[in-house]
């Protein structure tokens, strides 16, 4: 059996979740902690 990344990948299309409190990041290439200081700047945390 082949791990496909493909089969296993969770991705919104754009404007498909319509939440105030959403936001897509791809962190496909982003360490970590990048990512969380991103979420953390959207959301004044």
């Amino acid at each position: 059996m082949i791990n496909d990344d493909k089969n296993h990948r969770l991705e919104s299309m754009d404007g498909e979740i319509p939440f105030e409190n959403y936001m897509k990041i791809d962190n496909t290439n982003l360490a970590p902690d990048v990512a969380a200081q991103m979420i953390k700047n959207r959301f004044d945390l």
